[in-house]
């Protein structure tokens, strides 16, 4: 039975390097709502493998797809809204700014990278996937845990930040998506209610039916068929509480309301029932 896989690497190796935590969680179902929180001064450094999550800064709103990174800088608070956290795949590792020796550098070369992190101005790109790989074989190497793994994670890590911030200087700009999948998305975005046929959407942007497959899910990090059902339920949640499961069901263009709480439980890992208790005792409390 598919489930959620999450584990954290915490040990004063680490520690002492100004790294208290390197993680990952591969969610087969999502998970419970992101609070509000910060880290202190630690800047905090994500990398989603696969699929789709949004997080919130203030009153600003990132949808962060497979294939790229985002940021948060020390005592910034920021939470998944009131979504959960999506399916997908996250990789994770928190860096202290006040660390003399980060990653083992000297004092000098500590301050300079994290000058440098602190003036990245765009917190959410797209990664180059040989760079994602050194983030990834570095975790690999810190959950073996050897004395010569951990010195060769912790090199690859530096190589990682310091290739993370050349990217960021040298990116481009304009949108990592491109103008027909954007109008693909929009007008998914547009018609959630309705029965959207892909075949007919791939015609629209004269794409051949698995061209816009592979293309939408290299592009926003899922397929276009899951990325309309996470969608149509997150979009749905809003009634819950004021509608009935038959007419959510039907409004949103699902067969039946068994077929809607069906693929409910499969994107949130909760039945309406139960979600919908949830958004009660959370309005009490």
């Amino acid at each position: 039975m598919p489930s959620n896989k999450r584990k954290t690497i915490e040990h004063s190796d680490l520690y002492a390097v100004g790294i208290p935590l390197i993680a990952m969680y591969s969610n087969s179902y999502s998970a419970e709502t992101l609070e509000t929180h910060d880290h202190g001064s630690f800047f905090e450094i994500c990398y989603l493998k696969r699929g789709s999550q949004k997080y919130c800064i203030g009153d600003d709103e990132y949808t962060i797809n497979g294939g790229e990174v985002f940021i948060t800088f020390p005592r910034e608070k920021h939470s998944s809204g009131n979504d959960p956290q999506s399916r997908g795949c996250l990789y994770w590792f928190h860096l202290d700014s006040r660390c003399p020796s980060l990653l083992g550098l000297d004092r000098q070369s500590s301050e300079k990278l994290v000058d440098s992190l602190y003036s990245i101005k765009t917190r959410n790109f797209k990664l180059r996937d040989d760079i994602a790989a050194k983030l990834l074989k570095s975790y690999s190497l810190f959950d073996r845990g050897g004395e010569l793994d951990i010195i060769a994670a912790r090199s690859l890590l530096t190589v990682f930040l310091c290739e993370l911030i050349s990217s960021e200087r040298n990116i481009d700009k304009v949108s990592i998506v491109s103008d027909p999948i954007s109008r693909a998305k929009a007008y998914m975005d547009e018609n959630i209610k309705e029965k959207i046929n892909l075949e007919e959407l791939s015609e629209m942007i004269n794409f051949s039916l698995s061209h816009f497959k592979l293309k939408f899910k290299k592009e926003i990090g899922v397929p276009p068929g899951e990325y309309i059902m996470q969608r149509k339920i997150y979009d749905s949640i809003a009634l819950l509480t004021e509608k009935s499961l038959t007419y959510i069901a039907y409004e949103y263009n699902f067969s039946s309301p068994q077929h809607y709480s069906k693929n409910f439980k499969a994107v949130t890992g909760m039945t309406p029932k139960e979600y919908r208790n949830k958004i009660k005792s959370s309005a009490v409390s």
